[in-house]
């Protein structure tokens, strides 16, 4: 389990699962043009994102730590981002079974659009796992002193 490829994929399952039911009712005001009310809600998710993405890759960083692997910093960055994977998944999902969407021009928007969303959410939940995590290993190494 302190294999890096295992940390990765179990690193977004939490956050994605955080967030997924708040997922459905974005996508469905976006694609299915209803309008989404929630604004305040949907801040606090993201605040609920944000805790236990951070929370998630300092677990996965301190089984990095403990298995002698000192190479955290990408194998943080990607477990954090690994949640857009997720999101992705459910977007293709949410394609077949929740939108009546037919044809390529409408495919290649919706694909499009959601790739683009997955991607800066990946760039953003990496950040913040990585963000989270050096404030983790510096709080921890900070006390250790060399003569």
């Amino acid at each position: 389990y302190t294999h890096p490829l295992n940390l990765i994929a179990a690193g977004g399952i939490l956050p994605f699962g955080s967030i997924f039911i708040e997922m459905y009712y974005a996508f469905t005001s976006f694609w299915n043009y209803k309008f989404y009310y929630v604004y305040g809600f949907l801040f606090l998710v993201y605040c609920i994102l944000i805790v236990v993405t951070m929370c998630v890759t300092i677990v996965c960083t301190y089984f990095l730590l403990n298995a002698e692997d000192y190479r955290w910093q990408w194998t943080v960055f990607m477990a954090g981002g690994s949640t857009a994977g997720y999101v992705f998944l459910y977007a293709v999902y949410f394609f077949f079974n929740k939108t009546h969407m037919y044809g390529m021009m409408q495919t290649a928007f919706y694909f499009g659009y959601t790739a683009i969303f997955c991607t800066g959410l990946f760039i953003l939940t990496g950040t913040i796992a990585y963000i989270g995590t050096s404030i983790f290993v510096h709080k921890i190494y900070d006390n250790i002193h060399s003569d």
